[in-house]
């Protein structure tokens, strides 16, 4: 288990590396295009160490239990951004229907992905809330994941 939790901690340095590698990179490109994307990825680098911080802090403590008080407020919370990614992924279709350019169309679909993910984890998530169940960390991981297509290894 100790050489696992030296390779998350690498891990968490080498994706905070990629990031600012890529963020420092790109700030003399012209092409905002490619800024823009290159910048996306150094956010999903950011987002990648702290999901490896959060895995750090999953292996190394026991989690708190969900109180009502905090079931109470992520219920509004995910209640709210579920919607909001369903606007998103509506709108997101709509720009498919006015664009003819395969370069754009690439970029919305790989937004589209995205937007379709965070809505799936949301719906989990609510669910999990509802249920008002006590769970343990475990099951709310367990939860969240059970329809993640490849678990966040290539092509997920």
């Amino acid at each position: 288990m100790e050489k696992l939790l030296d390779q998350l901690e690498k891990a968490v340095k080498l994706e905070l590396l990629n990031a600012e590698k890529l963020e420092e990179g790109v700030k003399s490109l012209k092409s905002e295009v490619i800024k823009s994307i290159l910048g996306s990825i150094a956010n999903d680098s950011r987002k990648h160490a702290e999901i490896y911080s959060g895995i750090l802090r999953i292996l190394r403590e026991v989690g708190p239990a969900i109180t009502e008080e905090d079931f109470s407020r992520l219920e509004g919370i995910v209640k709210t951004h579920i919607r909001m990614e369903e606007e998103m992924i509506e709108t997101l279709n709509r720009f498919f229907k006015e664009v003819d350019d395969k370069r754009v169309e690439y970029l919305f679909r790989y937004i589209l992905d995205d937007e379709v993910k965070h809505h799936r984890l949301l719906l989990n998530i609510l669910e999990l809330i509802v249920k008002r169940e006590v769970v343990t960390e475990k099951d709310i991981w367990d939860f969240i994941w059970r329809e993640v297509p490849f678990h966040g290894t290539p092509g997920g």
